[in-house]
C-alpha cells in the first residue's frame, strides 16, 4: 500500500446502525453496503461523540470534545482558530474536497450558501449550510453566491453525480486526495423514489421489543404528520436509496481506477429513534440514537472482518492522519483506529464519553447515563444482554462496580475538560 492513500471520507445524515441489516436488521434492504462490508472492517459498536449534526461536525473536523471545541448546539459556526482535519492535510499537500451537506457556517440554519472563511480550510468546496427539507428541490453551492447549482431530481442521487465529478477531477491530480462527501439522506422528512418506499409495503416494520406502533411523528414545519409505520417505510425507503447511490459511488471509484490506493470510510453523525420507545430524532443516548455505522476499506483490503473495537467520534480525525502519514498526530482527543482496520486486537477495557443534553460513558458491554449535564447517574444499561434498554439498572447492587467505573470515567472527563471551562453553563454536580 502507498504511504499517503486517497481518503474518501462518506458521511450519511441521521442513519442509525440499529437500521441497517449488517448490525442485524432484518428487513431493511443495503445489498451495496453488505457488499461493501464483505471486502471492509465492520466495527461492531461505534458511538456519536455528540449525537447531534453541528457539534458532532465539529468533533469530526477537530478531533476534540463540543466542549472543547465550543460547539454545542446545531447552528453555530466552526472557529475560524480552530485547526480542521482539512488544515492538516492541507498542510501534508492533500488537495481537500468538501461536498454536501455542511452546517458548520452558523445562522441562518437553512438551504444557503456558506462563505469560503467558513468552510474549515477545504480548498474545494461544493455544499450548503442545512435543511433541504424537500429532498427534490435541493440547491447548492460553489464559489458563487448568486449562482446556485439546482440538484435535478432527488437530491440523493444528484449529490452523487457532483462527487464523481469532483472525483473525477481530484484524480487528475498529482496530490492525493481527501474528499468528504456529506449526504443528507436518510434525515427525515423522508421522500424517497418510489421503488424504494415498495421495498416496504406490507411488511411488519415493528419487530424491536422497545418499538411503539403507536408514536406519531409530527413536525409541522416540514409537513410531517403521520404514523409510526409511515415514518418507518419512508425512512427505511430513504437508506435503501441512498445504499443505491453509494453503489454508484464506488463503482466510479472502480472506473476512475481509484479503488486501490484510496481508503473508504463510511459512517454517520447519529442516529434516529423511529419510534423506539415512543420517541422520534436524535440527541439522545438510546442506541438508536447513539450508536452508528462505521465500516472501512483499506487500500487494497479485499477481505471483510468485523472488530469488537469501540469506537468514537473523537477516534476519527487520528484514524485519518494515521493514514496520512502523520508520525505525531496533531492534538486530539481520540485513538487512531488504524491497527484494527488492519486486523489488530480489539481494546477491551475502553471507555468512551458522549455527551449533549446529558452525558453517556460506555463500553462494549455497558452505559450509564447521566441526567442532564452533570453527574447524577438517571439510567445504567447492560447492552451486551438488553440491547433495546428495557431494563435500568441503575439501582441494581450486583451492577455497583461498573457503574462505580463508568462514574469514576465521566467524573475525570468532566473535571479535565469542562468544569474548568469559564464559558460552559452546566449544572453541578449532584
Amino acid at each position: 500500500m502507498a504511504s499517503r492513500p486517497n481518503i474518501l471520507f462518506v458521511l450519511v445524515d441521521q442513519l442509525g446502525a440499529r437500521w441497517l441489516p449488517i448490525y442485524g436488521h432484518p428487513i431493511v434492504k443495503t445489498p451495496q453496503l453488505e457488499r461493501f462490508a464483505n471486502e471492509s472492517t465492520v466495527f461492531e459498536r461505534a458511538i456519536s461523540t455528540s449525537p447531534i449534526c453541528t457539534p458532532y461536525r465539529g468533533c469530526l473536523l477537530s478531533g476534540r470534545y463540543p466542549s472543547q471545541t465550543g460547539l454545542r448546539q446545531n447552528g453555530q459556526a466552526y472557529p475560524a482558530e480552530l485547526p480542521s482535519l482539512a488544515d492538516h492535510l492541507n498542510a501534508a499537500d492533500y488537495a481537500t474536497y468538501y461536498v454536501g451537506k455542511w452546517h458548520l457556517s452558523g445562522a441562518p440554519q437553512e438551504n444557503r450558501w456558506a462563505p469560503p472563511e467558513r468552510r474549515a480550510g477545504f480548498q474545494h468546496f461544493i455544499g450548503w449550510e442545512s435543511h433541504h427539507v424537500d429532498h427534490h428541490a435541493g440547491l447548492i453551492w460553489g464559489d458563487d453566491p448568486n449562482e446556485p447549482i439546482v440538484m435535478p431530481g432527488h437530491e440523493t442521487d444528484a449529490l452523487t453525480e457532483i462527487a464523481l465529478r469532483q472525483l473525477a477531477q481530484a484524480a487528475s491530480e498529482a496530490n492525493p486526495f481527501f474528499m468528504l462527501l456529506s449526504y443528507q439522506a436518510p434525515h427525515p422528512p423522508c421522500s424517497p423514489p418510489q421503488a424504494f418506499l415498495e421495498h416496504y409495503r406490507d411488511q411488519d416494520l415493528f419487530r424491536e421489543p422497545n418499538a411503539d406502533a403507536a408514536a406519531w411523528y409530527e413536525m409541522p414545519q416540514w409537513n410531517a404528520d403521520y404514523d409510526a409505520a409511515t415514518f418507518r417505510r419512508l425512512y427505511f425507503g430513504e437508506i435503501s436509496h441512498m445504499d443505491a447511490a453509494f453503489g454508484r459511488l464506488l463503482r466510479g471509484l472502480d472506473e476512475l481506477a481509484l479503488s486501490e490506493n484510496t481508503l473508504v470510510v463510511f459512517t454517520s453523525d447519529h442516529g434516529e429513534m423511529a419510534g423506539a420507545h415512543g420517541l422520534f430524532g436524535k440527541g439522545l443516548m438510546f442506541e438508536e440514537s447513539l450508536r452508528v455505522p462505521l465500516i472501512a476499506r483499506a487500500p487494497g483490503q479485499a477481505t471483510g472482518r468485523r472488530t469488537s473495537q469501540l469506537a468514537a467520534t473523537v477516534d476519527l480525525t487520528p484514524t485519518l492522519l494515521d493514514y496520512a502519514g502523520f508520525d505525531r498526530l496533531p492534538a486530539a482527543e481520540g485513538i487512531s483506529l488504524r491497527p484494527q482496520i488492519e486486523g489488530g486486537a480489539a481494546d477491551s477495557a475502553r471507555i468512551a464519553i458522549s455527551e449533549y443534553q446529558s452525558l453517556c460513558a460506555t463500553t462494549q458491554a455497558w452505559k450509564l447515563v447521566t441526567d442532564g449535564r452533570g453527574l447524577k447517574p438517571a439510567a445504567l444499561y447492560n447492552i451486551e444482554n438488553d440491547p433495546y434498554e428495557l431494563e435500568n439498572r441503575l439501582h441494581d447492587a450486583d451492577c455497583a462496580d461498573v457503574q462505580a467505573t463508568l462514574q469514576a470515567a465521566l467524573s475525570e472527563w468532566r473535571e479535565r475538560l469542562v468544569a474548568c471551562s469559564t464559558s460552559d453553563s452546566m449544572a453541578s454536580t449532584a
